[in-house]
């Protein structure tokens, strides 16, 4: 059975994270930020504040559409202040096939100067297919969390050897969060690995 070690989401209910922690032995959140250039999860302050609480390393996401990505990574910043600190973990979600290497790279590049985090990047079949069998020298750079719903081994694409967290499912059931929940393993081997490792500052 895939060991969860964290879970992401964007406005569900939730009351609390604390059995997540104590009934899972999940450690993290990564919530959803914002997307293209106006959109804000009007969640994400009280989701910080219950992480906080229950002592969850935390993390942001930015669904990525095409152009404008300058401004996409500025306004993924800019909503970060309130739900964010120096412990933060940064992510592209890069499911929109109209965005390219070269767009993801531009926004990726913005959040890592703005941030001094680097960001890992969120992407599966989309990813893959902009790849066509052939690794990127400087994607490749960058930390990997890779969807791909299986129970046995997922495919990596070319350029990892390995990824930094795996969506394993989307059909998880998280107590105290409405289901269904996006699970994520990690390739780290123990949870003091996945902490000093979390926020890429």
């Amino acid at each position: 059975m895939i060991k969860p070690a964290f879970i992401d989401m964007s406005h569900h209910n939730v009351r609390s994270y604390e059995p997540a922690k104590k009934k899972l032995g999940i450690l993290g959140v990564i919530h959803k930020c914002t997307e293209g250039t106006t959109f804000a999860d009007k969640m994400r302050v009280q989701r910080f504040e219950l992480a906080l609480k229950s002592r969850l390393l935390w993390g942001l996401y930015h669904f990525i559409r095409p152009g404008k990505i300058i401004e996409q990574a500025n306004w993924f910043v800019k909503s970060s202040q309130g739900c964010a600190d120096k412990n933060t973990l940064y992510a592209l979600d890069w499911e929109d096939a109209g965005v390219s290497i070269d767009d993801a790279l531009t926004f990726l590049r913005e959040v890592e100067r703005l941030t001094y985090h680097q960001p890992v990047i969120y992407s599966g079949h989309v990813m893959k297919e902009k790849l066509a069998g052939k690794p990127h020298d400087e994607l490749s750079n960058y930390r990997l969390w890779l969807a791909q719903y299986t129970s046995g081994t997922p495919t990596l694409p070319p350029g990892w050897t390995k990824y930094w967290g795996w969506q394993f499912t989307d059909r998880g059931e998280v107590p105290y969060v409405e289901p269904p929940t996006d699970m994520n393993a990690a390739s780290h081997n123990t949870a003091d690995e996945l902490r000093a490792d979390w926020s890429g500052a």
